[in-house]
């Protein structure tokens, strides 16, 4: 007989809140994920007190402030990224019929930027954990030749609430269809990049939790910082182009597109990065590889450090 509660069974339900930290009403949107781990936990914290009481042991602890910091593994599919996207950049740019295009651009107000609540449901042993005031800090994504392409993305919370039933009402289940590594393609300055063996891409909206008189053993907000992106890429020693390139200083852009067909795809472009050479490592007979590091900056031809256009047959993010 099985003995708890299982992965397998775990259900993860999202919803924009009307206000942050309340939670919102109707139903809930169902979002894949490998892994999600995001709590309030507090602290346990002790003192060392001087002439309390007749021996050498220690006093009882005391509760701190919770950490509310976690994260989420979730596939980049063509549906449920737009979602993530619009927690972490602010709300699209869409256009078209049947088959649309989102633009999604770095640098929104942090008024602009949606929180959000999740609830972890665990059927086996009918308990719900639900993060309240729930906010994304950006995205890591490898680049690989083969694989599923999938996003690792820091979250913060303000707070969490337990309870026995569900407040997601009746979940909203929606078919999607997955990105995979083989359909990615990388590009420097708009032209392909040749040899690429891996890498990856990232983006910080650089949040920090504040702590607050008042709020109890949570936070009382959580503030956005300098946002800040760019990555590394790997790829087989043919020329000096990338090289040199990083030793002149030369700024170009750097996309990564994972293309289904003309009308689904996702693409991430850093309009202007520099590149820094990590090194040419011989450590053996076969193939040399490069690694080069790129840092992204606010471009104010495209007015954002990064811009992620997601083509889909989804209407609209809100």
């Amino acid at each position: 007989m099985p003995l708890g509660a299982h992965g397998s069974r775990a259900r993860f339900y999202q919803k924009v809140e009307v206000t942050e930290g309340v939670v919102p009403t109707g139903n809930w949107d169902q979002f894949p994920a490998f892994a999600l781990q995001i709590s309030a936990n507090p602290a346990l914290n002790s003192d060392s007190i001087l002439s309390s009481g007749t021996t050498r042991d220690a006093a009882d602890p005391y509760t701190g402030v919770a950490s509310v910091d976690g994260s989420m593994t979730v596939p980049v599919d063509t549906v449920h990224f737009g979602k993530h996207l619009r927690y972490m950049l602010g709300a699209a740019s869409s256009s078209g019929s049947v088959n649309y295009t989102h633009v999604f651009k770095s640098g929104a107000t942090p008024s602009a930027m949606a929180s959000f609540a999740v609830e972890k449901a665990f059927l086996d042993i009918t308990r719900y954990e639900r993060a309240l005031g729930v906010r994304q800090n950006g995205f890591e994504i490898s680049i690989s030749p083969d694989g599923s392409a999938q996003a690792s993305i820091p979250l913060m919370c303000l707070s969490e609430v337990l309870a026995g039933s569900s407040g997601a009402g009746t979940p909203v289940i929606t078919a999607y269809t997955r990105f995979h590594a083989p359909q990615g393609s990388i590009s420097r300055a708009g032209s392909a990049l040749a040899g690429v063996t891996g890498g990856t891409i990232q983006f910080s909206n650089g949040m920090s939790a504040v702590q607050t008189v008042g709020s109890g053993t949570g936070i009382g907000g959580i503030d956005y910082g300098e946002s800040t992106g760019g990555g590394q890429i790997t790829a087989r020693f043919a020329d000096h182009t990338l090289r040199q390139a990083a030793i002149d200083g030369t700024f170009s852009s750097v996309s990564f597109a994972l293309t289904i067909d003309a009308n689904t795809s996702i693409t991430f472009l850093y309009s202007r990065c520099r590149l820094k050479p990590v090194g040419t490592a011989v450590d053996g007979p076969g193939g040399i590889t490069q690694a080069f590091d790129f840092t992204a900056s606010y471009d104010p031809t495209a007015l954002c450090l990064l811009q992620v256009t997601l083509k889909n047959q989804v209407a609209t993010y809100t």
